[in-house]
């Protein structure tokens, strides 16, 4: 299993610190549960599931739907799932059995563009890391985004609009865009783009 997912979480929960200062603004107004439910949505549809990460079976897209609910169960979740225990566990709270979870960390942890990666420490107190890149790298772009809208600057996306953006992408697989604030027509654009993917 890799071993940097626990420094992805204390970077990103940095960012979100840090998105908070800059917008002024507490954690929910950033990623309350009505911003991160759409994309949590998208990212679990069955198509998108099957066609951006792979996740093909039944079985397998309900265990990953279960997985990205707990990695954006709160705000600063951030597209982590955090279990002190065993790997057992973490297994329990998906609905499984520790071997196939771990056969499917495994699987998914090889692919070019791994949709999950995983960490775990044993010792006194074991603790199994989970992270989906991915859900990470959106959350943080929309906590970026709507810190923007919170801080007035003007002229930029509104918070419909960040939520159509990466709705949109989210359900193409796509990555969010490497600016914090968007220009309107840029927005838009970018929607027209991936719909065409």
């Amino acid at each position: 299993m890799m071993a940097h997912v626990r420094q992805s979480r204390d970077e990103a929960l940095a960012r979100l610190r840090s998105a908070q200062r800059f917008g002024g603004c507490t954690r929910a107004a950033l990623l309350g549960g009505a911003v991160r439910d759409p994309l949590l949505a998208a990212m679990t549809d069955p198509e998108a599931a099957r066609t951006c990460f792979g996740i093909r079976g039944a079985d397998l897209q309900k265990r990953w739907a279960r997985l990205v609910g707990l990695a954006g169960a709160r705000p600063a979740s951030l597209g982590f799932v955090k279990v002190d225990g065993t790997l057992g566990l973490l297994a329990k709270q998906l609905h499984t059995d520790q071997a196939t979870l771990s056969r499917n960390l495994r699987t998914w942890e090889r692919r070019d563009r791994p949709p999950v990666l995983a960490e775990a420490t044993r010792g006194k107190k074991p603790t199994v890391l989970v992270q989906i890149p991915f859900l990470t790298a959106w959350l943080l772009w929309v906590a970026d985004a709507r810190a923007v809208v919170h801080r007035g600057h003007q002229g930029f996306i509104g918070t419909d609009t960040i939520r159509q953006v990466a709705v949109t992408l989210i359900s193409r697989g796509l990555r969010p865009p490497p600016e914090k604030a968007l220009l309107p027509l840029d927005a838009q654009r970018m929607i027209r783009l991936a719909e065409k993917v």
